[in-house]
């Protein structure tokens, strides 16, 4: 892996529809983004446990798991909790706003797909797993060891 392939962010789609797949795919920067697609929650799952996406982009209703499932099994998993979750579904609430049964996701987005709100919802994506990677590089740099904390200690009065 060259250091290009290193810097760009991995989303996972997870949707039974090859249209959606194709027209995600059409819609992200390769410059930016590595897509990898799964048509079902068992093989999202695989693939999340393999490769750890920094993105999962999936659509609400697909034939046997749900993505509100996936969802929740990934909120509820201290290994998988903080993957920024797009949702894509066709259901909206009765004031027009995107429906989410698991409450649980980063950002949500209608389907269909409209450029300007799907673009706006991955550049926050995006942000979201930069903010956090700087954040974990920064809690790594002011780390001490504990041998070396115990030089440091100072007793305040």
């Amino acid at each position: 892996m060259d250091k290009n392939e290193r810097n760009l962010i991995r989303i996972l789609l997870v949707d039974d529809d090859t249209f959606v797949h194709e027209m995600v795919g059409s819609l992200i920067d390769e410059a930016e983004y590595s897509l990898v697609s799964a048509t079902s929650v068992v093989d999202a799952m695989k693939i999340i446990m393999e490769q750890r996406p920094d993105v999962i982009i999936t659509d609400a209703i697909m034939p046997g798991e749900s993505g509100f499932s996936l969802i929740n099994r990934l909120k509820s998993d201290p290994r998988t909790h903080d993957i920024p979750i797009i949702l894509l579904t066709i259901l909206e609430e009765p004031n027009g706003q995107v429906m989410d049964a698991s409450g649980l996701a980063d950002f949500r987005v209608s389907k269909p797909l409209y450029l300007s709100d799907f673009s706006s919802k991955l550049e926050q994506a995006r942000q979201l797993v930069k903010d956090r990677s700087e954040i974990v590089e920064f809690q790594s740099e002011i780390e001490v060891p504990l041998s070396d904390a115990q030089d440091v200690v100072t007793v305040v009065f």
